[in-house]
């Protein structure tokens, strides 16, 4: 339906007729296609561990009211003349909402959506527009709000035809949905202003919730370092005590060998332990049948299992090939990404899978903010410094780079070996290329002699082939 040309005859009554046809024909589709590609997407891309991190997944479509009174400012605004403009002004029609537990859960989710096209690169499924993010858990709202925001876009088949529908997505931990909803700051009008009294008291509540998730984000810290310490580094017990003969123990190490034969990729030992704990209950960790440690009992367990090398363990699959086949060449040439990248990506689900031309930016951008730092030291504070200046800059050339992108090749070269000592942008891209390739043959992903996919690795980072 086209609304006549003039703003004055745009009234709430043409408004409606158009929403409930628009609502039924695209919004409530659209909203149940993203849901499951939304769904898909994290199924595949998070453990099972990682999975419950995932508190709520929920989604609506925009009230007629609430999408009628955002019309009204933009028809005084003179934006939109005509109903056939409101899907391109107003974005949220469609909303959905994930609310996990930590503030380092909503940096899980957004190395999830990296993996997803670009608009457009998939007519019929699910992508995500990396340019309309709006972090507003590093720069929170006036009134407080925190949350991370970001545009997908889903297709839908209409009359034969794919039709691309934005999406907004939020993305909230537990404290910062628990704020929106104890000040409903969702039901206050956009045109209007708070109550002096709501809006100092909203804004203390926001801080303080604030603080406490910063609180959980160090409790979590440390009790994933106990996890780790439990899963790998020896404990008190002998060894010799192992008992494999009792029921509970020959079940666990049951379903070990039985994960093991499934795997399609490495797997982190953490995520293993925490699924065996699931299933048989914490206290199993208390000893791990006299093994002393989780990965003395998958040992025991499975006698012919081979664990990474590297600063994480992994166990490799049953049946990794130790010089893979390459990927299928559509897979290789997609957006530029060798089919190696994509096999760590589904190990590490922060690795950046950027085109080629974008690594190039990334370490000029992170080299100039090195220089001007100067040395630092490897800690969770020189990589912030680092990945805000090396933001800050690109954004400052119209070409804002993704902050966990940046943050995810710092927290690398930091910890790497070496005095701190600013790099150029060559050295950043030579020193990045030799940990990623060393990371993919300590997870078998390509061989030491696999000369082929090794220079594929490097031409895509950057570096020069003949230097692999």
């Amino acid at each position: 339906m086209t609304a006549p040309e003039t703003q004055a005859s745009i009234g709430y009554a043409d408004f409606g007729t158009w929403y409930d046809e628009y609502r039924t024909r695209v919004l409530d589709p659209a909203l149940a296609a993203a849901m499951t590609s939304l769904q898909a997407t994290l199924d595949e891309a998070l453990s099972d561990r990682d999975r419950t991190r995932i508190r709520r997944i929920s989604g609506r479509v925009k009230s007629k009211r609430r999408a009628w009174r955002k019309l009204k400012r933009l028809l005084r605004e003179g934006t939109i003349t005509t109903v056939d403009d409101v899907p391109t002004a107003i974005r949220d029609l469609v909303g959905l909402r994930i609310t996990c537990t930590n503030l380092r859960d909503i940096e899980m989710v957004q190395a999830a959506l990296d993996g997803l096209p670009l608009p457009g690169k998939s007519p019929m499924g699910l992508c995500f527009d990396p340019t309309s993010e709006r972090d507003y858990v590093l720069e929170p709202k006036e009134s407080g709000y925190r949350g991370w925001h970001v545009n997908l876009q889903v297709g839908i088949d209409i009359e034969n035809k794919a039709t691309p529908v934005t999406i907004e997505l939020q993305v909230r931990t537990l404290l910062q949905d628990s704020w929106g909803e104890l000040t409903h700051e969702d039901s206050y009008s956009k045109d209007g202003e708070l109550p002096p009294l709501v809006e100092v008291l909203s804004k203390r509540m926001a801080d303080l919730f604030a603080t406490l998730d910063d609180i959980a984000e160090d409790l979590r810290s440390e009790l994933d370092r106990l996890d780790q310490a439990a899963v790998t580094e020896p404990g008190s017990s002998d060894t010799s005590a192992l008992d494999l003969q009792s029921e509970q123990a020959a079940d666990a190490a049951s379903v070990l060998v039985a994960r093991w034969s499934e795997l399609d990729r490495p797997v982190d030992l953490a995520s293993l332990a925490w699924r065996l704990q699931a299933e048989f209950g914490a206290e199993i960790s208390d000893g791990w049948f006299g093994a002393g440690s989780f990965k003395q009992f998958l040992l025991q367990s499975i006698p012919e299992a081979v664990l990474s090398t590297g600063r994480q363990a992994y166990l490799l699959p049953a049946r990794l090939e130790t010089e893979p086949s390459p990927a299928p060449e559509t897979a290789t040439l997609t957006n530029d990404v060798p089919g190696g990248a994509r096999a760590l990506r589904r190990v590490d689900a922060g690795f950046p899978l950027l085109e080629a031309p974008r690594w190039e930016t990334l370490f000029v951008q992170l080299a100039e903010a090195w220089r001007r730092i100067g040395k630092l030291e490897s800690n969770a504070r020189s990589v912030n410094r680092l990945t805000r200046s090396a933001r800050d800059r690109s954004r400052s050339t119209g070409d804002t780079l993704s902050r966990r992108h940046l943050d995810y090749v710092a927290k690398s070269l930091l910890a790497a070996e070496g005095d701190g000592s600013p790099l150029d942008a060559e050295a950043i891209a030579r020193t990045f290329s030799d940990l990623t390739l060393q990371r993919m043959t300590d997870l078998r992903i390509i061989g030491e002699r696999d000369h082929k996919q090794r220079a594929q690795i490097r031409r895509w980072l950057g570096t020069d082939p003949d230097g692999a």
